[in-house]
């Protein structure tokens, strides 16, 4: 994990992993080129979602590949002075190294991935019709949209853009959200509403999402958290090319400038919903 002793010599890559809203707190910088796996502070109790391999190249430098496997974030890193100029070889033996690990990294995402893939397929079936009287549907003024119910857990599907099945996110009764482990979250979501023809709108929740659908009769697209408003923008965009795209904002200067981002990446526009009459989704 970062510790004091460890923050001189990895302050970049400290600050690059930040950079790339990957939180690093628990994040082993261990300089030995194995693939580790570390708690990220979205995920469950259950997950490792944060990934690092870091590297000592002997001559005063490093080299790191991390990522976040729910996102799909992936970047290298290398860093540090040489003691002296690398020859042509050991020039190709870092680049053999890095490739290398991402390999390792890929297939173990492939892996982990396809196993979440696979639960929540199973999980999917077991489920029931969710409750129309569920507690966070009531307390949010929502109908079923799509979801099921496992227990007391709401479970909303998580889809890429060919309709596959990747994971589950869960809603407790009292609103608390996680995803089912593994879940490969990154440019997928949940389409709340008819096939989009003219319009098509994006919100980080369900409840946002279906507040939004039920009150413009227009579908609206759940993806889930703000870092994943833009890569579900470009999914949609790619499938659906001549909608106009709306990203609906949280409230919060996260999501309007996650917001305004994936409006961008789209030709989109983006707006943050007034909810004021009722309450906030």
């Amino acid at each position: 994990m970062v510790g004091s002793k460890a923050l001189p010599m990895f302050e970049e890559l400290i600050s690059a992993m930040q950079a790339a809203g990957i939180d690093p707190a628990h994040a082993p910088l261990i300089a030995d080129g194995k693939l580790r796996r570390f708690r990220l502070p979205e995920d469950s109790r259950q997950s490792r979602n944060g990934f690092i391999t870091l590297f000592d190249n002997g001559d005063g430098t490093h080299g790191a590949s991390f990522g976040n496997w729910k996102t799909g974030v992936k970047e290298s890193w290398f860093s540090g002075r040489p003691h002296r100029e690398l020859t042509r070889e050991e020039r190709r033996e870092y680049a053999r190294k890095m490739a290398e690990a991402r390999a390792k990294q890929e297939e173990e995402q492939r892996k982990h991935h396809a196993a979440a893939a696979d639960k929540a397929r199973r999980l999917w079936q077991r489920a029931q019709p969710a409750a129309p009287d569920h507690p966070y549907l009531t307390r949010k003024q929502v109908q079923v949209h799509g979801v099921k119910q496992l227990g007391q857990s709401l479970a909303v599907p998580v889809r890429n853009s060919a309709g596959e099945l990747t994971g589950l996110q869960f809603i407790e009764p009292d609103g608390g959200k996680r995803f089912l482990s593994g879940t490969a979250a990154g440019g997928a979501f949940h389409l709340i509403g008819p096939e989009p023809a003219d319009a098509l709108l994006i919100a980080e929740g369900y409840a946002t999402a279906a507040t939004l659908h039920e009150a413009t009769g227009h579908p609206c697209a759940v993806a889930f958290f703000a870092g994943n408003l833009k890569p579900v923008a470009l999914a949609l965009r790619q499938q659906y090319p001549k909608v106009h795209i709306l990203i609906c904002a949280d409230a919060d200067p996260v999501g309007r400038a996650a917001a305004a981002e994936a409006a961008d990446a789209v030709q989109g526009a983006w707006i943050e919903p007034d909810f004021s009459e009722s309450e906030q989704p």
